[in-house]
């Protein structure tokens, strides 16, 4: 398996009300436990209610992920890959199709 791995996070609030610390220090911890080699972090402070057309960071995120065959996205849920069920499931099968495990 590609251990490779690529952490994006995403809170709603764009305001200093919420960061992205939480997630990414987790997904650091796990990504340490499974001997991963995180190479690049991606945050975005967008509305949960943006489609994935509006969500510029996590079209960069998966464009990386894509072009440097990266083996692994780690999120911290799946509501970070979109603002409904079908955009989520979109981008998994995306992910899927180009072989990046979530």
């Amino acid at each position: 398996m590609n251990t490779t791995a690529v952490i994006y996070a995403r809170v709603s609030s764009v305001g200093d009300r919420q960061n992205n610390e939480r997630q990414i220090e987790d997904l650091k911890i796990l990504g340490e436990r499974e001997n991963y080699t995180i190479q690049k972090i991606y945050e975005e402070k967008i509305s949960g209610a943006k489609r994935n057309t509006e969500r510029p960071v996590l079209a960069e995120c998966l464009d990386y992920c894509f072009s440097e065959n990266v083996g692994i996205l780690l999120i911290s849920e799946l509501s970070r890959l979109g603002r409904n069920v079908d955009e989520v499931l979109k981008n998994v099968m995306l992910c899927k199709e180009r072989k990046l495990n979530v």
